[in-house]
């Protein structure tokens, strides 16, 4: 993908769903840290695709500091083994090798994955599994990069089925701790403030027979169609917070963690603009609303963020040339 144009930042919502559901495990109302986290209020409800990805970090940091660092390993292997390693694994068909499986999974999660990407490279005559960011190096805070290296290692001992550990591990942080702690990796060798996230594995290891079905229950991940332009990720983004009207661009701003001039930079690249991103969404939800006939009208457009019905009913008409009543007819 181009770095010059980078695109919003992406998790999907299945995804975001599980961790969702550990906080369910520490918090008995998780709709504070939901609010909190600046994810969509309706998260739980089906529909969405995808939710920017710098709520799920921030959620991240807040089941961390809730669960302590021992609750919080324990949590992330959790999510880990039951629903995000079983999710590849249970698609992969042809693998036969360590390396192989490890090829395969980094296609399939590079087609899937909007802000980073995985891969094998050979680096100062040592193989490495590495993640790193598609637009800019980062320096990753403590509980996602936490959540990343337990990801990582436990594919790899998923895949091998036996308590594995790398010799060595890269890290864009300083602090590895925790992370010894909680992997087991004791005897490996950590390098500090690296660009990437990085595993060692040996040509031996590499080598090692796979096994592609697990004892776990494998969990389908529904695989949507993924953006390509910044102004189509945007519009991913923003889908789930529309649904109670219209967001303003500052909101939007806090949400992304992009600067207003940024957004607003990048759609003009692109010849669109925010508030005709905003229109489209209100107005594909006013004609899926419009289908249900004991939806009044007038409700459909308060609930949109228009100030009357007049209002809505001329945003409709200018779009589809045809007034809202008139467009509900053919649902009849």
């Amino acid at each position: 993908m181009d770095k010059t144009t980078p695109i919003v930042p992406l998790i999907k919502t299945q995804y975001a769903l599980a961790f969702v559901d550990i906080l369910k495990q520490i918090d008995s109302d998780i709709y504070p840290s939901i609010t909190k986290a600046q994810l969509p209020e309706n998260i739980l409800a089906p529909g969405h695709d995808y939710i920017p990805q710098r709520p799920l970090i921030n959620l991240l940091n807040i089941i961390g500091e809730k669960a302590g660092p021992d609750r919080y390993s324990q949590l992330i292997w959790q999510v880990c083994r039951q629903v995000l390693i079983p999710s590849y694994i249970g698609k992969m068909q042809h693998a036969k090798t360590l390396e192989e499986a490890l090829i395969e999974f980094a296609q399939r999660f590079n087609q899937e994955s909007l802000h980073s990407s995985v891969k094998l490279r050979h680096l100062a005559g040592r193989h490495w599994f590495i993640r790193e960011h598609r637009f800019f190096s980062e320096q990753l805070q403590d509980f996602r990069e936490h959540f990343i290296v337990t990801f990582m290692v436990e594919l790899v001992r998923a895949l091998i089925d036996r308590q594995w550990s790398p010799s060595a591990i890269m890290l864009t942080g300083s602090n590895a701790d925790e992370i010894k702690a909680s992997l087991l990796v004791d005897n490996a060798q950590f390098y500090f403030n690296r660009s990437v996230i990085g595993l060692t594995l040996s040509t031996e290891e590499l080598a090692l027979p796979v096994k592609l079905r697990l004892h776990w229950q494998e969990t389908s991940i529904h695989s949507p169609l993924k953006p390509t332009l910044f102004a189509d990720s945007l519009k991913q983004a923003l889908k789930p917070y529309l649904g109670l009207g219209r967001l303003p661009i500052e909101a939007a701003s806090g949400i992304l963690g992009m600067p207003v001039r940024t957004i607003q930079r990048r759609l003009k690249k692109e010849n669109a603009s925010y508030s005709n991103i905003v229109e489209n969404i209100l107005f594909n939800q006013a004609c899926e609303m419009l289908s249900d006939v004991n939806i009044p009208i007038s409700r459909i457009a308060s609930s949109l963020g228009y100030s009357d019905l007049p209002h809505f009913s001329r945003a409709f008409k200018r779009i589809t040339g045809l007034s809202p009543r008139t467009y509900r007819q053919q649902f009849r």
